[in-house]
């Protein structure tokens, strides 16, 4: 069994696999890994992806579940706003699996159910199947969700968070907007509706800090969403949660031969925690410059990397960054300010009259 590759890439979400891809498209002996048997579930996210997002990535029949069309933004239970939204709701399991499969397709090897445990001189020491094994690796990108093992090697680390839990419920009636709600008690986050198809995904986040309350929360936001009748019942399908960071990228996201990608690298939304896009960007990105570095046997080459995703995305990420600022440091129960507040620091709600 090969245990020598050009590329080791920690993580099989979206930000793995398009960075394995990206990679084995050059040539590249190219390693991806992920510590789960079932790297695409469960499922840890609203689902909600731009229609954007067909620019990078072909969606394989039963990925897409349904269209979007707006957002819809209510403050204290009263809609204030409502944005176009162009998307998709997906189906994550296989929307991941597919990329998956378009990685190994163009040459990467896949193993799943491999825990990266510890960086080594030449690669690094992995358990897979129960056993410890080492591998050589000229590269390590750190694609390994929030709390990432490679940006502890790296000492970069994310240090803030919004926290979530989400249910899916069943629907009263189709609609094509997903729907944001702002109260004061959601601290430094939110609570959302996401349709998809005959089921919601149905959401609270709020900042890391006051993560002991998201049970209570999300039993009232199940409580009045069955009162306004926008949902049929309350026993969900499925139950998941998890962190998203919210800090805004990462100061270091390459050191020596390690970059990291996705949330990994900070590369959430700070305001929204939305990831997947930026997730399968920088992911593309980060690929590309392994590659390079290993065609032109310069190592110095991925020095480039930051340069590269701070083109595109830095703008953009830092912008959000602010507003991530403004929303902690003003969050507040007075109810005026509060709607002043996040009308200017979410996403296009400051563009549109209430």
């Amino acid at each position: 069994m090969q245990k020598n590759y050009d590329l080791v890439v920690v993580g099989a979400g979206p930000a793995g696999a398009s960075a394995a891809r990206a990679a084995s498209r050059f040539g590249l002996h190219v390693l991806l890994i992920d510590a789960s048997s079932h790297p695409e579930s469960p499922v840890q996210c609203a689902e909600f992806v731009p229609r954007e997002v067909k620019k990078y990535v072909q969606l394989v029949p039963g990925a897409v579940v349904q269209d979007i069309q707006s957002m819809d933004l209510y403050i204290d239970e009263k809609r204030v706003s409502s944005l176009a939204s162009s998307g998709y709701m997906l189906n994550r399991e296989v929307f991941d699996k597919s990329l998956v499969d378009r990685a190994v397709a163009a040459g990467t090897k896949f193993w799943p159910g491999t825990k990266a445990i510890a960086r080594t001189d030449s690669g690094l020491k992995v358990s897979r199947k129960g056993q410890d094994e080492y591998i050589q690796a000229k590269i390590i990108i750190g694609a390994d969700g929030p709390r990432s093992t490679v940006g502890q090697w790296m000492k970069s680390e994310n240090q803030k968070y919004m926290a979530a839990i989400q249910y899916n419920l069943p629907l009263s009636y189709h609609q094509k907007s997903i729907d944001i709600y702002f109260k004061p008690e959601y601290e430094g986050g939110y609570a959302w509706f996401f349709p998809k198809g005959e089921r919601a995904n149905v959401g609270v986040g709020v900042s890391l800090s006051h993560k002991d309350k998201l049970p209570q929360l999300m039993h009232e936001f199940i409580d009045d969403l069955a009162a306004s009748g926008k949902i049929s019942g309350t026993q969900p399908a499925a139950k998941t949660g998890g962190l998203a960071p919210v800090g805004g990228p990462l100061a270091i996201t390459q050191a020596g031969n390690m970059l990291l990608t996705g949330d990994a690298g900070g590369y959430t939304h700070p305001v929204t925690a939305g990831g997947i896009m930026t997730a399968i960007v920088t992911g593309e990105i980060a690929g590309k410059c392994a590659a390079q570095a290993i065609v032109n046997h310069d190592a110095g080459l991925l020095a480039q990397y930051p340069e590269q995703w701070k083109s595109l995305l830095g703008g953009f990420l830092d912008r959000a960054a602010r507003k991530r600022k403004d929303m902690d440091n003003h969050w507040t129960a007075h109810r005026e300010q509060f709607e002043a507040l996040i009308k200017r620091t979410w996403i296009g709600a400051s563009e549109v009259g209430s």
